[in-house]
């Protein structure tokens, strides 16, 4: 019996069958553009189509989508999407459909995972041991800033999705306060979320503060911040290039850069704290995996565990970097393993 694992975002849908092993192993994917199509449903039903004949139609799948999931159903907002699985079921034949949050089914994917897939910034992880409890959390600086929450056990997964990422920013330093009230004037809010800050939106938000100070008008990036503006069907990646230009020694960027870190790792170092997860916090999303010498940085470590009377236990929880760029997929063919798992249908 093989299974369906998805991953559903605004820029990207991935789609792909696994085997039904202790170890799923991907037997045929397809990549697709999400904005070329009209629905999901329609790339649900192209992707059925081009199973080739050796693969067998899947019994149970799993999808893991960049929303919030009511009663089975949900809305990508920025698609316009509408997603259920009982019209997912209707057009595939498949029975067992399930649909996760992305971030949420990455819980499901962490007994699985192999070396590989991941590398420890901080601290160990223990060996699996059979009648342990792991409390666990997910924490990832995407397009916007995600966060799960999970209990381990030997017997069953439990998710507990977040939206923290919507919390409300705390400035900590002079220049926090400054790039906030920037930002609230920039965007005409009252209020701020981390993830204006916290997430690859949120370090060109830092890049465009800086380069918006007129000490800063003769910046080479400047020129290419109002070209970009100009031209609406620019695709240049801001924050890829505040990374480059600060890996190259640009002081201005780097400033952006390092201000960015501090953020990201006080906003880890609080999740950590909010969660009590002893087991690890695991940090996802391309940003980390691209640079993970930025994320296993003292700019980074130290914001983590800078929190007073807390910060020997902080010092103390591992730090795991998922380096796999299918790990959303992968997660998402172990969650229909367990499902197929707990209905005893083994392969």
């Amino acid at each position: 019996m093989n299974l369906l694992a998805g991953d559903l975002g605004g820029t990207k849908t991935l789609l792909a069958i696994y085997s039904n092993e202790s170890y799923p192993k991907k037997l045929f994917s397809k990549y697709y553009i999400s904005s070329e199509w009209k629905s999901f449903n329609s790339i649900f039903e192209d992707f059925i189509k081009q199973l080739p004949d050796h693969i067998s139609l899947p019994e149970y799948a799993c999808i893991g989508v960049a929303g919030p999931i009511h009663n089975k159903n949900v809305k990508i907002t920025n698609l316009g999407w509408e997603i259920s699985t009982k019209e997912l079921s209707s057009l595939s034949k498949i029975n067992n459909i399930e649909l996760v949050n992305d971030f949420s089914v990455l819980i499901y994917g962490i007994p699985f995972f192999k070396k590989k897939q991941y590398e420890v910034i901080q601290g160990r992880l223990d060996s699996q041991s059979k009648n342990k409890q792991e409390l666990v959390a997910i924490i990832g600086a995407g397009t916007g800033l995600g966060m799960s929450r999970g209990l381990i056990t030997s017997k069953s997964i439990y998710i507990f999705p977040s939206e923290g990422g919507h919390r409300e920013f705390s400035p900590r330093t002079a220049s926090e306060w400054e790039l906030v009230k920037w930002l609230k004037k920039k965007l005409n809010t009252q209020r701020i979320s981390i993830e204006r800050i916290v997430s690859g939106t949120g370090l060109g938000n830092i890049a465009r503060w800086k380069l918006d100070d007129p000490t800063n008008e003769n910046h080479p990036l400047k020129k290419t911040l109002k070209e970009m503006d100009s031209d609406e069907s620019d695709l240049t990646d801001l924050p890829a290039l505040v990374w480059r230009e600060a890996n190259n020694g640009d002081k201005l960027m780097s400033e952006a850069l390092q201000l960015w870190l501090n953020a990201y790792g006080s906003a880890a170092g609080d999740l950590a704290l909010h969660e009590l997860c002893s087991s690890g916090l695991w940090i996802s999303g391309g940003t980390a995996a691209k640079n993970l010498d930025g994320i296993n940085s003292s700019n980074f470590l130290n914001a983590f565990s800078n929190k007073g009377r807390f910060q020997s236990f902080l010092k103390e929880i591992p730090l795991i970097v998922l380096k796999d760029p299918e790990a959303t997929l992968f997660s998402s063919a172990c969650r229909a393993h367990l499902s197929a798992e707990s209905n005893g249908r083994l392969s």
